[in-house]
């Protein structure tokens, strides 16, 4: 970074790959210095990169991200990764080949929200956000089985939260999109991978017994 002066066209790089090595860091210290580092190095990075800059929309993500990391309730860091998520989704258009990864996280912050504020129009924007980042992964994506399963967990939240209101089509959607959010068992598949996944999972298993 030090060879990076301020006019350097690589410093933004430079001072982003600083930041996530700190974001790594607070993950396995938790010492909260280190995310607040962070948080300042992506804010730095971001400000170099002009409006029109090719990689803006991941400097744009990437602060959204370690917002959300350190987001304890407090609705500042919330509504301040929401609007780097929605700028991110606007530099992404249709075929951009990240513009489901945008959103996907800007409906993760969105369900954060609707938790904290309870306004049903948070939580449906979501549940929008998640089916359109679904339709842009084709079948056998990595990342597709992530996808059906948060797009089933909003779902789940819209049923568990307004069930008076005839919503029995979103737990039978959740509970379909289950079979195909499991992915199918890999010999190269590390063990860590497969227990990350088995929260969701097993979730979404109960969720069958609502309607038996």
């Amino acid at each position: 970074l030090e060879l990076r002066a301020a006019l350097h066209p690589e410093r933004s790089s430079s001072l982003s790959n600083i930041a996530i090595a700190l974001r790594t860091q607070f993950a396995q210290s938790g010492q909260h210095k280190d995310m607040e580092e962070a948080i300042s190095l992506h804010r730095e990075a971001l400000e170099v990169l002009p409006v029109t800059h090719p990689h803006r929309s991941t400097s744009l993500n990437k602060i959204a991200l370690a917002l959300s990391t350190r987001f304890d309730g407090r609705q500042e860091d919330l509504e301040e990764g929401i609007s780097w998520h929605q700028e991110a989704l606007q530099q992404r258009p249709a075929a951009h080949p990240e513009r489901s990864s945008s959103l996907n996280n800007f409906a993760l912050a969105l369900c954060t929200r609707f938790q904290y504020g309870r306004q049903e129009e948070h939580l449906e924007e979501a549940i929008s956000l998640h089916r359109e980042a679904l339709q842009l992964l084709p079948a056998l994506h990595p990342v597709r089985s992530t996808s059906l399963n948060d797009f089933a967990l909003a779902l789940w939240t819209r049923f568990k939260n307004y069930k008076n209101y005839g919503l029995q089509e979103d737990l039978e959607e959740a509970i379909s999109l289950h079979p195909h959010a499991r992915p199918a068992p890999h010999p190269g598949r590390s063990t860590a991978a497969v227990l990350a996944n088995r929260p969701k999972s097993e979730f979404l298993a109960n969720m069958s017994h609502q309607i038996r």
